[in-house]
């Protein structure tokens, strides 16, 4: 029986860990946490609220061909709940009020109502991020032959290759609340807009519009300790609290991974090495020179909320996501706000009583407040003012989210903040990022580094192989396992 040593549980690990097991490999896994999920986790907070550490949904649970294919192996939809949610999002602004449907028709209808002389606009984009999508879908089952062909088969993906979302609306249209209204939810994939990259904005849009929006009820824990008990029942160990300290290796295959856990340092044999980190700290571990060449993704600031009223019997019916943006009518506007002042930038509140999520009593209610940030913009700071700055970004957050919820604060039970800083502490990561690189223009479709090209047996999962997210994470995890029985 081969042996596979897992470090880091994050999705993508524990998705590849649980795949192999079922295939008879010996698998151990190996988290510096207290528990796994790396990103896909909740905690505790007194009060018996939970709150919610990923993003907080996912597109393609019941659409996407590759997540189903591993779901269903890994008898996910069997012990694993998903929730609908009811729209993709709101958008909120001085002069702007928008809900945007999951239903690509719908979508369509509601856009074409706000804005008549743009039809033609409308019905082009839909078009294209459909087409992108169906090619980049084709991509992983074409065979040879096609790919010799590319230029012809996939030729809107080499058109678009290194096109700019901003690039390509500008392109579109000149209406420019359309055009953040079709980008509103950047920040479920990276931060800045202007060059994000085309074609990932097209798979990821694509693919809420015609699989809708879920939530794992009860928390994204849910679905990261399943996929660790997969690996259990077969035979394999999780290890928490295990933090690995070096990558054992003869040059040309890894020997054996050291980790310390209740302070005593230990030599694990393996025969595989899977990592859940970036290559950096993988390499590192190793003591292999290594370079990295392409952007990381920003991190995020994070309020979680818990109510003492249920917010649904308060306010009623509302959509799960808002986008609140502030003097914002332009993209940007909207990048330009996400590199100033903390305080003034655009906020996204979560209001999980709108869906069934399980994360606390009926009567009470969780909610969160989500921006983008950088580690760039808190490392540096003493403690006392790294306090008082997280004091001003509550204080002008839960403000702002007082004129599209009057009187909200006087049911706020606590508000956590949690920086890049908080991110970077639990997760490990360069700049405390949750999305691996980032997926700009010039660096997003690129091969996906699944197997090492500095030792032979070493394989890489998650976020940094082809990007953060529920969906891309999961799929890394099969192409790691589709890699491994390759090679084996």
């Amino acid at each position: 029986m081969k042996t596979i040593t897992i470090i880091g549980s994050g999705l993508g690990g524990l998705t590849a860990g649980a795949l192999l097991s079922l295939e008879g490999y010996k698998v151990t896994v190996l988290e510096q946490h207290y528990k796994v999920g790396g990103s896909a986790t909740t905690f505790k907070h007194k009060g018996d609220f939970t709150c919610e550490v990923s993003l907080h949904m996912m597109s393609g649970v019941y659409s996407s061909s590759g997540l189903k294919q591993i779901f269903k192996a890994l008898s996910v939809y069997d012990n694993v709940e998903f929730v609908r949610v009811p729209e993709f999002f709101r958008v909120s602004g001085n002069t702007l009020d928008f809900t945007m449907p999951d239903d690509i028709g719908k979508a369509i209808s509601a856009l074409y109502l706000k804005y008549p002389s743009e039809e033609k606009v409308i019905d082009k984009y839909f078009d294209l991020i459909k087409t992108i999508s169906d090619e980049y879908g084709k991509l992983f089952t074409a065979p040879w032959w096609k790919l010799a062909l590319f230029p012809f088969f996939f030729k809107n993906i080499v058109k678009y290759k290194t096109a700019s979302v901003k690039e390509v609306m500008d392109n579109l249209t000149e209406n420019e609340e359309l055009k953040l209204i079709l980008d509103a939810n950047v920040s479920y994939v990276t931060d800045t807009i202007y060059n994000f990259s085309f074609l990932y904005h097209a798979i990821v849009q694509y693919s809420f519009y015609t699989g809708g929006g879920w939530y794992i009820k009860g928390g994204s824990q849910k679905l990261s300790d399943h996929l660790a008990s997969v690996i259990k029942n077969n035979g394999g160990e999780i290890i928490t609290s295990a933090e690995v300290v070096k990558i054992n290796h003869n040059n040309e295959n890894c020997t054996g991974v050291t980790y310390v856990h209740d302070k005593e340092k230990t030599e694990l044999s393996n025969d595989i090495v899977v990592s859940n980190l970036s290559p950096t700290s993988t390499y590192q571990l190793a003591n292999i020179p290594y370079i990295e060449q392409k952007e990381i993704a920003a991190s995020h600031l994070v309020i979680h909320i818990g109510f003492n009223k249920n917010l649904k019997s308060v306010y009623g019916e509302r959509p799960y996501s808002t986008f609140l943006f502030r003097d914002i009518n332009s993209i940007d506007e909207y990048d330009k706000r996400l590199r100033g002042d903390a305080t003034k930038k655009s906020i996204t509140f979560v209001d999980y009583s709108q869906i069934d999520s399980k994360l606390t009593d009926e009567s009470k209610s969780v909610g969160a407040i989500y921006t983008t940030d950088y580690l760039s913009n808190w490392e540096s700071l003493s403690e006392e003012a790294y306090q008082q700055k997280k004091q001003e970004v509550l204080e002008e957050y839960l403000n702002v989210l007082e004129t599209e919820y009057p009187n909200i604060k006087a049911y706020i039970e606590f508000a956590n903040v949690g920086t890049p800083k908080t991110m970077q502490k639990y997760l490990k990561t360069p700049n405390g990022t949750a999305y691996g690189f980032a997926p700009t223009n010039q660096q997003f479709f690129r091969n996906p580094e699944v197997k090492s090209d500095k030792l032979n047996n070493l394989y890489f999962a998650g976020a940094w192989v082809t990007g953060g997210g529920f969906v891309p994470t999961i799929g890394s995890g099969g192409m790691c396992h589709h890699a491994i029985l390759s090679n084996s």
